[in-house]
C-alpha cells in the first residue's frame, strides 16, 4: 500500500477506534481508496493486519472506490473485492453517475452502496433533468439491494427531497463540515443529547 494510503487508513482506523473508546457509539468509517492504492499487490494484506490490530468489531469499514477502478483488469478486481466483502467490508461507488458504470458491472460485483456524486445534488431543486438523474441512481442502486448516499448535501431543501425519494444515507456542510476528532467527540455528544 503507498505510504500516504497506509497513513491514512492507520490513522483513521485509530481515531475511529479512540472516538469508539469514548463515545461508546458503533462507528460506521468510510476511507477513499485511490486506484494504485487498490492495486498494489499487498493492499489487502496490510488492511487486514491494520483491521486485526485494533480489533474494532463495532467499526464497519466501508471502501469507497470510483468508477475508474473497474476500466482496469476486472478478473484481477473481483476476487479482492469478494474477499474484502467476505470480511464485512463494504464497498461503496463513488461518485456514481460521472464515469464508465453498467449495469451489468453493477450487477456482478459486490458492490454495497452508491454515492451519487455532488454534482447532480447541486442542481437538484433547479434541473428536472438532475433530479430525473437523481431518481433513477436511486431506484437502479434499490433495485440492486444497495443503499444510496447522497454526498455534498448543503441545504434543508436538499436533504428533505432526498429523504422523500427513499435516499438512506446523507453527507455534506449542512449537517457539519470535516471536524478533528476532539471536534467529532464534542458534535457527537451534543448531538446525542439532543437527539436522543
Amino acid at each position: 500500500m503507498p505510504r500516504l494510503g497506509q497513513f491514512i487508513v492507520e490513522t483513521a482506523l485509530y481515531e475511529m477506534n479512540e472516538f469508539l473508546k469514548e463515545t461508546g457509539l458503533e462507528v460506521a468509517l468510510s476511507l477513499n481508496i485511490s486506484l494504485r492504492q487498490f492495486m498494489q499487490k499487498d493492499f489487502l494484506k496490510e488492511l487486514y493486519a491494520q483491521l486485526s490490530h485494533y480489533q474494532a468489531p463495532q467499526i464497519t469499514l466501508t471502501l469507497e472506490i470510483t468508477e475508474s477502478l473497474f476500466i482496469e483488469d476486472l478478473d484481477y478486481l473481483m476476487p479482492l473485492l469478494k474477499d474484502l466483502s467476505s470480511r464485512g467490508v463494504l464497498i461503496s461507488l463513488d461518485d456514481f453517475g460521472t464515469g464508465y458504470s453498467s449495469l451489468n458491472l453493477l450487477r456482478r460485483l459486490p458492490i454495497d452502496e452508491l454515492k451519487i456524486d455532488k454534482t447532480f445534488i447541486d442542481d437538484l431543486l433547479m434541473d428536472l433533468a438532475a433530479e430525473k438523474m437523481v431518481q433513477n441512481i436511486i431506484a437502479i442502486a434499490k433495485n440492486f439491494d444497495m443503499k444510496v448516499v447522497a454526498e455534498g448535501v448543503e441545504s434543508k431543501e436538499q436533504f428533505l427531497k432526498l429523504k422523500e425519494g427513499d435516499c438512506d444515507l446523507f453527507q455534506g456542510y449542512y449537517f457539519s463540515k470535516p471536524l478533528r476528532l476532539e471536534d467529532l467527540k464534542t458534535y457527537s455528544k451534543a448531538f446525542m443529547s439532543t437527539n436522543m
